[in-house]
């Protein structure tokens, strides 16, 4: 139960984290053809390579599914992904500069995105930074090359493209 109840908490300081983010910035959106597996093995690899850190690895489909009837959320998952993940992570040197030229915009530091999988491919949703950014000149800078970083790092992933508009799903009529 100790298991279940951090497990949830974890989600919900995520969860609450990421919308905060989501609200206060502009979404990159890159679609991947290969399935949601493939896809978190090269983002790990390549987030690797550029010098993040990997704090947290959440299965949000799996843990909400979980709970589904205790939770009792109606029409969950109406569009049907076959997998949600999550990803914490964070590059000591970015946080530092964010830490040294404005200490409030430190708060974007961890990162996190979202892996969508629906068959065989996958969406890879990040949260720009340069909201946290301030008034500050110099942390607009830092701000920006953060987001060039983990950008240029997902770029990288084979069969990857960044998407100009998202996909316009509807859950089916009840």
């Amino acid at each position: 139960m100790k298991r279940i109840t951090a497990t949830f908490s974890a989600l919900g300081l995520f969860t609450v984290f990421s919308v905060a983010q989501v609200c206060a910035a502009p979404l990159y959106v890159e679609k991947v053809d290969l399935p949601i597996k493939s896809t978190m093995s090269e983002i790990n690899s390549n987030l690797h390579a550029a010098g993040y850190k990997i704090v947290l690895k959440l299965n949000i489909l799996k843990l909400v599914k979980a709970q589904q009837k205790t939770l009792k959320i109606p029409d969950f998952d109406a569009v049907h992904f076959t997998d949600v993940r999550a990803l914490v992570f964070c590059n000591p040197y970015d946080f530092s500069k964010l830490l040294n030229t404005y200490w409030p915009s430190a708060a974007a530091c961890p990162l996190n995105l979202t892996v969508f999988g629906r068959g065989q491919n996958s969406y890879i949703v990040y949260g720009e930074r340069t909201a946290y950014a301030g008034t500050s000149a110099a942390n607009k800078k830092v701000t920006e090359s953060v987001d060039q970083g983990v950008i240029k790092a997902l770029q990288q992933i084979p069969m990857s493209r960044a998407l100009h508009k998202i996909p316009d799903w509807v859950a089916p009529a009840a």
